[in-house]
């Protein structure tokens, strides 16, 4: 089914502009944002600049969240509208910590957005707008890409974000934030998704174009097997490979400044700023989750749209994120290849496909081979791919 008309836009428009109308963040207008599929989001321009910001000037502007329950754009795919109140835990536990890290181009701060107001009855969330930012993606795929991104500074960028997962993996597995395990863990309704859109979802796309899976189903049952257990079994303590994990980590969700990443560092000794955003998908699970469906993510675009400047993101976000066991990095590669082929239910299914068939069936045969390569723990396959770095030849 379509997402809601222009009418009933209007109409949550109003609700919100009318709900914020007494607050601190009362708004003249809302700006409906483009990305994301699962929410409502709009930039609001503030009636009166906040005051306390971390910036040094004051807000003019900040981001609207509202939540339902069901798909933004398909009010036939019912999701748990509780997903926000897994976010509200998140983002309060994370305001105030940043992680500096020094990559090759100079040192890097990211961050994660404030979340200034949520209230509980409507599921609507103010948080805090990066107005100047853009979504790496768009980043990646515009025609200014070799402005606002030099090729010198993209494996800078992809090592900036990929330390701050690692530093966000062990963060959360302190013994400080046990509480935030105890609250976030049970994300359930999240979990129960990101099994369906990922390990429910694979092996029924390879029968869609048999030649991609005759002789290897039993195989892949096995792994599918395996691996949706991640997704059901209880939160423990003191496992390195498992813990709170960001749940939705790809390109998207990562924003950069509109300026180039270069002349930024040469006209100030300000670090350069990295922006983590959406964490409704926050949830106990394997941390491959968020390894491999980065790389798969940042691979699709050189596959399928030839960007090439994904591919050296790609080798900074494995160094950033740092020396992982065997077990962790053939996880990551099941899961890349599992995410590379769930591409195909990532479209509208009802439109033809975007790409030639042979350019499709060969990310099919790709994510497939990576599946079963991380299966088999064949170190030398993964050597000559693209995930070479994930197994470094030192090791």
């Amino acid at each position: 089914m379509s997402p809601p008309n222009e009418e009933e836009n209007q109409i949550f428009v109003q609700q919100i502009l009318n709900e914020l109308a007494h607050t601190a963040y009362a708004c003249s207008d809302l700006t409906k944002l483009s990305g994301g599929t699962a929410n409502f989001l709009y930039r609001g321009t503030l009636l009166k600049p906040l005051e306390k910001d971390t910036d040094a000037k004051a807000a003019q502007t900040v981001v609207i969240k509202h939540s339902t329950n069901y798909v933004a754009i398909n009010r036939n795919f019912p999701l748990d509208v509780t997903r926000c109140l897994f976010e509200e835990s998140m983002l309060h536990a994370l305001d105030g910590v940043s992680h500096t890290i020094i990559t090759p181009s100079g040192p890097a701060l990211v961050t994660t957005p404030r979340l200034y107001m949520f209230d509980r009855d409507t599921y609507t969330q103010v948080h805090e707008d990066f107005h100047e930012a853009t979504d790496l993606i768009t980043i990646l795929q515009s025609a200014n890409v070799d402005q606002i991104l030099p090729e010198s500074s993209r494996q800078s960028v992809g090592y900036a974000f990929g330390s701050w997962l690692r530093f966000f993996h062990k963060w959360t597995s302190e013994p400080t934030q046990a509480t935030l395990r105890e609250r976030v863990g049970p994300n359930k309704g999240m979990r129960h998704l990101k099994c369906l859109i990922t390990y429910d979802s694979f092996i029924e796309i390879l029968e869609r174009h048999p030649e991609t899976i005759e002789g290897h189903k039993e195989t892949l049952e096995a792994v599918r097997t395996t691996m949706k257990y991640e997704f059901e079994r209880p939160p423990t303590e003191g496992d390195e490979l498992r813990g709170l994990i960001h749940g939705d980590f790809w390109a998207g969700n990562v924003l950069l400044p509109g300026s180039s990443w270069q002349e930024a560092q040469q006209s100030s000794q300000d670090p350069h700023k990295l922006f983590i955003i959406d964490w409704e998908n926050a949830q106990f699970g394997h941390r491959a989750v968020d390894i491999g469906g980065m790389l798969a993510d940042l691979y699709e675009r050189k596959h399928f749209r030839n960007v090439d400047g994904s591919v050296p993101i790609m080798q900074g976000f494995i160094q950033g994120y740092g020396p992982m066991s065997e077990e962790l990095a053939f996880s990551a590669a099941i899961h890349a290849g599992v995410h590379l082929i769930c591409w195909y239910y990532r479209r509208n299914r009802n439109d033809p496909l975007p790409f030639p068939l042979p350019k499709v069936l060969a990310a099919l045969i790709l994510g497939r081979d990576f599946i079963l390569r991380g299966w088999a723990k064949d170190k030398k396959w993964f050597e000559g791919s693209v995930l070479a770095p994930l197994f470094p030849q030192n090791k």
